[in-house]
């Protein structure tokens, strides 16, 4: 078995950083059911004439937006070549006359009758490990981006929400929505129980515990920057915060060299991947200041506003002005589009964007970089790719082939106690087959960080064209669960993804525990692919993790994915009971259809065929007769009573044909 390290949600939104890796910049996100796959086209990596979009803000001297500008203003350089736009588009806030009353707003351009090419996209970054322990500026700062969300932005903005704790991920809370009422409430959430505050390094373990947060945040902004850099446009970053102490990144010290590296390096990624900061700083106006700027705070948050043409605000304690500044320099830009040829060679490309009127100043993306083979991807895009392939409904590098699957609570204990089983389509998977491809199984908990992982290789070239199961136990505790499998090629990485929920009950020593049931269907010469093996080529007779967990013949028994069940049929089923320690005596298995139209209970005959005990678990093999009702979705019924009035229910929805 072979393990991933853990992700985090932050390490999730890394997932973007693969939106044009394969599919380059133009490319489009189809949907594809189970049911109706499309064949799919080999991955050639031969040049293709791709739009590239490149977002630009223009000022005048004064910092104001010049708003009249036409796509003949424009000059732009690829790499020193000077490119023939093909693509103008103006985004462009109505300010308020002279003439307006003072209290007359900004107001917002209205939604365009066809989809924007580039909308502009804004992130809160609020830092809960460096700010004042009175949280006025916080607090403040709070209250005016709330502020800014009800009243200035338009409604194409993509906007995030992201907190920094102290640890070495970002938290994120909401990723480019365009639903601001959910932005909002996100925003309102955040509160005093988020602040983590920083120690003070008045002594050893105090300046360890410092030096650690300092060197956290560099690198959990580095990976946010790396996360957005193939997204499309400029990215704004509203850094809310007290700032790194400016002793620890302009110390001469050498023991604080590492910090001015990592801090030295943010600032480059942040550049390179096209987002400007603008902070508000959040440290307290009203407390004795007895260190220069240099030393504290404020110093680092003008060099990352300065480093990556944004800019430094001042005191949160001004933030309604701040947020005006940030309306004024953000709401006003053009989108400048023009073709190139994709080389898939992964080099970055240099920008420069110019226009012929004086006396303007340009904000436009510093390059961006080529898509490349997935046989360069280095681990992390694998892994960036692979979390996009097993979250996103329409993942950004491919449309993946889907499969169907089942994720079934095995046992009580914590180890090994989820059990995913999967059907290989090995005829439909196309150029996903091939003899070097990964089979990895994922479960997410409710905040999509990753519980658990286990991968196999496989020759699936080596495989018969009979029905292939792929299967795998994980661990992990009670609650709700998004669980995966994702099959890729390692040499082309096309990948297919199949897809359920789990529900991993909590289970009390003292009562029967009833887990669900593993459908099967008499068939002889199924393969199976061990998904607890770092290396599996598949084979007859199955695994004895597998058949033992669920005490049934792979020999002569297949799992029965579909969803329904045919009336008038037999079907074989392998059901588990956890029991208390101590327990004495058998179960007894009964199971009925609740007719939900007429509340009738309709017995469904059962028949225990063989059992077996191992560790605190029943497993029978039962027979079921399904009685010949009407075609619809019924309550399938599964109860287990045991001696003294013990007892547990399942109920699931199931449809009848």
């Amino acid at each position: 078995m072979e393990k991933m390290n853990r992700l985090t949600k932050s390490s999730l939104l890394l997932i973007l950083a693969c939106s044009c890796l394969i599919a380059g910049a133009s490319s489009q996100s189809n949907s594809v059911s189970q049911e109706a796959i499309r064949p799919q086209k080999p991955l050639q990596y031969e040049a293709k004439v791709t739009i590239k979009l490149i977002q630009v803000i223009v000022t005048d001297k004064k910092g104001n937006p010049v708003t009249d500008l036409s796509k003949e203003d424009f000059i732009l350089a690829d790499n020193g070549q000077k490119m023939k736009l093909t693509e103008f588009e103006k985004h462009v806030l109505r300010l308020p006359s002279a003439q307006a009353p003072a209290e007359e707003k900004l107001a917002t351009t209205p939604i365009a009758s066809k989809p924007r090419l580039l909308n502009r996209k804004l992130f809160f970054l609020f830092d809960f490990a460096y700010t004042d322990d009175n949280l006025t500026g916080l607090r403040v700062a709070r209250k005016a981006a709330l502020d800014f969300i009800d009243t200035k932005l338009m409604p194409t903005d993509e906007v995030g929400i992201i907190s920094f704790s102290g640890k070495r991920d970002l938290q994120i809370h909401e990723f480019q929505a365009t639903d601001h009422q959910k932005i909002r409430k996100e925003v309102e959430s955040l509160g005093i129980k988020d602040v983590t505050g920083v120690l003070t390094p008045g002594s050893a373990a105090g300046w360890s515990e410092a030096r650690f947060v300092a060197r956290n945040f560099s690198w959990a902004l580095t990976a946010f920057a790396q996360a957005l850099r193939y997204i499309p446009g400029q990215k704004q970053i509203i850094l809310i915060s007290k700032g790194i102490p400016g002793h620890f990144i302009n110390s001469p010290e050498s023991r604080n060299s590492d910090l001015r590296y990592a801090f030295t390096q943010l600032g480059k990624e942040l550049a390179t991947s096209n987002i400007s900061i603008y902070s508000i700083n959040t440290e307290d106006p009203m407390a004795p200041l007895s260190k220069p700027e240099s030393q504290r705070g404020a110093s680092t948050l003008r060099e990352l506003a300065s480093t990556t043409g944004g800019r430094y605000l001042g005191n949160a304690v001004n933030s309604s002005e701040h947020f005006e500044k940030i309306q004024t320099l953000t709401g006003t830009f053009y989108v400048l589009g023009y073709t190139i040829r994709e080389t898939w060679d992964g080099k970055y490309h240099k920008i420069k964007v110019g226009v012929s009127r004086p006396d303007c100043e340009v904000r436009a993306q510093a390059g961006y970089l080529d898509p490349k083979p997935f046989s360069e991807y280095s681990d992390h895009e694998k892994q960036i790719q692979l979390v996009d392939l097993a979250l996103a409904e329409n993942p950004l590098s491919q449309t993946p082939m889907r499969f169907m699957m089942q994720a079934l609570p095995c046992s009580a204990a914590p180890q090994n106690n989820l059990g995913f089983v999967a059907e290989i389509p090995l005829e439909k998977l196309g150029e996903v087959t091939g003899r070097k491809i990964e089979a990895i199984s994922l479960v997410f908990n409710d905040v999509d960080d990753i519980v658990d992982l286990r991968r196999t290789e496989s020759d699936f070239k080596m495989l018969e064209r009979n029905k292939v199961f792929y299967f795998s136990a994980l661990s992990v505790p009670a609650g709700n669960y998004k669980c995966r499998v994702v099959l890729r090629n390692l040499e082309t990485g096309r990948a297919a993804v199949a897809g359920v929920t789990a529900v991993v009950p909590e289970w009390k020593p003292d009562e029967i525990l009833l887990l669900a049931p593993l459908f099967l269907s008499p068939e002889k010469g199924v393969l199976f692919v061990d998904g607890n093996s770092a290396k599996s080529s598949g084979g007859k007779g199955g695994s004895g993790l597998f058949a033992k967990a669920f005490h049934f013949d792979p020999a002569q028994y297949a799992p029965r994915l579909e969803a329904s069940l045919k009336r008038g049929s037999e079907v074989w089923a392998a059901v588990r009971c956890a029991l208390p320690k101590g327990f004495a005596g058998d179960i007894r298995l009964s199971t009925s259809f609740l007719d939900a139209q007429t509340g009738d209970e309709i017995a469904v005959p059962l028949t225990v065929v063989a059992r077996n005990d191992s560790d605190g678990i029943k497993v029978y093999f039962i027979r079921l007769e399904i009685p010949s009702v009407e075609p619809d979705t019924y309550r399938f019924s599964l109860l287990a009573e045991g001696p003294g009035g013990k007892s547990s229910r399942l109920v699931r929805d199931i449809v009848i044909k």
